[in-house]
């Protein structure tokens, strides 16, 4: 009588067949779990945007700051502020950047970066306020988690109130 010892090719062969499909069946899953967790921290981004929005528009000394009050205007057009066209021009004398980095704990440049679900090269951070109320909203993501924003609208974006 042999004395077999470990496995067969056979017996090998199965166990891997096995291993790829659980690996199949799990993958889109572990996909669509990581990109609601992107959708998730550019909501919370999108919260920190808008409570140090909400706490600058109000804080004395920006109202104060001359240089602030073109973007305070801008903030309260029908359009909102584009936080990737206009952040540039804010310089470091200008009372409302030093506000809204103090709230945020980042530069204000580096809010783009910071968007994990963006879907495209297009994306952009806008701050509206509406009569007090403000409004950030993220584009060109995609809050329901999808991977697809070729029909990207509104109803999509990430919207935080």
């Amino acid at each position: 009588m042999k004395n077999d010892k470990g496995f067969s090719l056979i017996e090998l062969i199965v166990v891997v067949a096995i291993m790829a499909i659980a690996v199949g069946v799990m993958a889109p899953q572990l996909i669509r779990y990581i990109e609601k967790t992107n959708v998730s921290s550019d909501a919370q981004l999108a919260d920190t945007i808008r409570s140090g929005v909400a706490m600058a528009i109000v804080d004395a000394e920006v109202q104060a700051d001359e240089a602030s009050h073109p973007y305070l205007e801008l903030m309260e057009s029908d359009t909102g502020m584009n936080i990737n066209d206009n952040a540039q021009f804010l310089n470091s004398t200008c009372v409302l950047k030093t506000s809204l980095e103090s709230s945020f704990g980042f530069e204000i440049s580096e809010i783009m970066s910071k968007i994990r679900s963006a879907h495209g090269d297009n994306n952009d951070c806008n701050v509206r306020t509406e009569g007090g109320v403000v409004v950030v909203t993220l584009t060109c993501t995609d809050r329901t988690g999808g991977k697809d924003t070729s029909n990207s609208t509104p109803e999509n974006d990430i919207c935080v109130d």
